[in-house]
């Protein structure tokens, strides 16, 4: 009997790394492409906290996903009790939890997905953003929560906390990131951030197994093979 979508990604992050793309645009037809596997794309990440995808449109992504062999998880605009609720019944593998500050919300984020699932909460994947200065300040304590398969590092969010208006480049949150996925590695657990093509086999290097990137960038770089402006000497 085939493993369902979920119980697959799960399996395949515990072994190593995990491709999760966004797919930027409400449309399952782009779901359902996500999920050739020639492309080597693991789940798709349904962005309600910042893309235009309702809930009737999540129900069809969720089911172009389930339909294609892919995990599907969507990411919630809160993480309160209701919302998490609401989207896990839409169908969806797992949920994407945001704006989390204390060890508490990071245990009442898995309270949340077994109150919805209380028999068959181990199939859901539960993803929490790292994304703040308050977070990290407790960092040893939110990573003993049992629980959550991956802890997601927020680069812009975690640099607007420590009061760098978004630029994760700097000194001061690029070490406060090398410093999470360092501790979270010790820990044995396991983290994820957004990667590009220039900077995915050093994440790899430091841990990190959740390789989260947007279709967008896949357009981009397609477009900068195919050119389609005028011929050189033209």
């Amino acid at each position: 009997m085939t493993q369902p979508p979920a119980v697959r990604f799960k399996d395949k992050l515990r072994r190593g790394p995990v491709a999760v793309v966004n797919p930027d645009y409400p449309s399952p037809a782009l779901v359902e492409f996500l999920g050739r596997p020639e492309l080597g794309v693991d789940a798709v990440m349904i962005d309600l906290e910042q893309g235009s995808a309702d809930m009737e449109r999540l129900e069809d992504m969720a089911r172009a996903a389930r339909l294609a062999g892919l995990c599907s998880l969507a990411r919630v605009f809160s993480p309160e009790a209701w919302v998490v609720e609401r989207v896990l019944l839409r169908g969806v593998d797992g949920i994407v939890a945001p704006r989390l500050d204390t060890p508490e919300q990071f245990r009442q984020l898995v309270r949340d997905v077994r109150y919805c699932f209380p028999k068959a909460h181990e199939s859901k994947v539960v993803v929490a953003q790292l994304e703040s200065r308050a977070a990290h300040e407790r960092l040893d304590e939110i990573l003993a929560v049992e629980g959550i398969d991956v802890f997601f590092i927020g680069p812009v969010d975690l640099s607007k906390s420590m009061g760098h208006a978004g630029d994760y480049g700097g000194p001061e949150v690029a070490a406060a990131i090398e410093d999470i996925c360092r501790r979270a590695k010790d820990a044995g657990r396991r983290s994820g951030i957004l990667v590009t093509p220039g900077d995915l086999q050093d994440w790899r290097r430091r841990g990190i197994s959740f390789l989260y990137f947007h279709v967008n960038d896949w357009i981009g770089l397609g477009a900068r093979d195919f050119p389609l402006g005028p011929p050189k000497g033209a």
